[in-house]
C-alpha cells in the first residue's frame, strides 16, 4: 500500500531542514531590521575578550563536588541532592546563548537589565559585561543557586543587585525600582506556571525599544504554548524563534511577523 503519510523521522528531518534554511544568513527577510539582526547579532561569530573569563569561570564550577538542592521540573514542590557541577552542565546558560545575549545588550545598547532566573550567575555576567555603569537586577527563586551566584558576581564589572525569593512576589518592587526596563531576560524554566502572569507584569514597563528573551521557549509543552501566546499578544510585533531561544520586540515602526532562525 502507498504510503500517503511521510514516517515521523522523515518528517522530522524535513522540519529541521526547513529551520535550517529558512531565513538563513537573511534571505528572505524584508524587514532592514530582522535582516541586520540575523546577519549582525545572531549570526555573527566574534568572541568579545569577557567571554573567555566567564568560560573560565565555568570551568571551575564544573570541578565543584558539593551537593546542593536542585528543584525537579519533572515534579514541581520537590527537590533533589545534585552536585554543583553537574547543574552546571546541565541547567547553565549554554556559551552560544550567553554570547548571544552579550551580542544582543551590546547591539541594542540596552542600560537597564532585567533577568529573571541567573542561576549559578553565568548568564547575568554575559548580560553585564558589554559596558560599565549598567543598571541590572537579577531575581533567583533557589537560595542555593543564589548563594553560589553572589560569588559568581564577584567577577562582575557592574554591580549586580541579587535578589531571592519568588519571582511573583520579587518582580513588582524590581519593576519599580528599575523605573525604565530595556532588557528582559527570563530564564523562568522552573516556574513555568507563573511565565504568563511574568510576561504580562513586565509588560506593563516596555517602552519601544524593550527586548525580552525567553530561554526554554520549547523545553516542554506548556512552555511552546506560552511561546505561542505571547507571539500572538497585541503589543509584540516581531518575534525570533530560535528554537531553544526566543527573542521579542515591541517597536511600533515594525510590521507584526513571527520569525523561524536557525541557530
Amino acid at each position: 500500500m502507498m504510503r500517503l503519510i511521510p514516517k515521523v523521522n522523515t518528517l522530522r528531518k524535513g522540519a529541521l531542514l526547513y529551520r535550517c534554511l529558512r531565513y538563513r544568513k537573511g534571505y528572505g527577510v524584508h524587514s532592514p531590521f530582522v535582516y541586520n539582526l540575523i546577519t549582525k547579532v545572531i549570526e555573527e561569530k566574534c568572541s568579545y575578550y569577557s567571554f573567555y573569563d566567564i568560560e573560565l569561570l565555568r570551568r571551575e564550577l564544573f570541578y565543584r563536588e558539593e551537593v546542593v538542592p536542585c528543584p525537579d521540573r519533572r515534579h514541581p514542590g520537590r527537590t533533589k541532592q545534585r552536585q554543583v557541577g553537574e547543574i552546571v552542565y546541565r541547567e547553565a546558560i549554554k556559551a552560544s546563548h550567553g554570547a548571544l545575549l552579550f551580542r544582543l545588550v551590546n547591539y541594542f545598547k540596552s542600560r537597564h537589565i532585567l533577568q529573571l532566573g541567573p542561576n549559578m550567575g553565568l548568564s547575568t555576567l554575559y548580560l553585564t559585561s558589554y559596558a560599565k555603569d549598567l543598571r541590572c537586577i537579577a531575581l533567583e527563586s533557589v537560595p542555593e543557586f543564589a548563594v553560589i551566584a553572589r560569588e559568581t558576581f564577584k567577577r562582575a564589572h557592574n554591580p549586580i543587585d541579587l535578589r531571592v525569593g519568588s519571582y511573583a512576589e520579587l518582580l513588582p518592587k524590581a519593576l519599580t525600582d528599575m523605573e525604565q526596563v530595556d532588557f528582559v531576560f527570563f530564564n523562568t524554566l522552573y516556574e513555568q506556571e507563573h511565565n504568563l502572569f511574568l510576561f504580562e507584569t513586565c509588560l506593563r514597563y516596555v517602552h519601544n525599544d524593550t527586548i525580552f528573551v525567553f530561554e526554554g521557549i520549547n523545553a516542554s509543552q506548556k512552555m511552546r504554548d506560552f511561546w505561542k501566546a505571547v507571539c500572538a499578544h497585541p503589543e509584540v510585533t516581531v518575534t525570533v524563534d530560535l528554537f531553544t531561544l526566543g527573542i521579542v520586540f515591541f517597536n511600533r515602526k515594525l510590521h507584526k511577523k513571527d520569525y523561524i532562525v536557525y541557530f
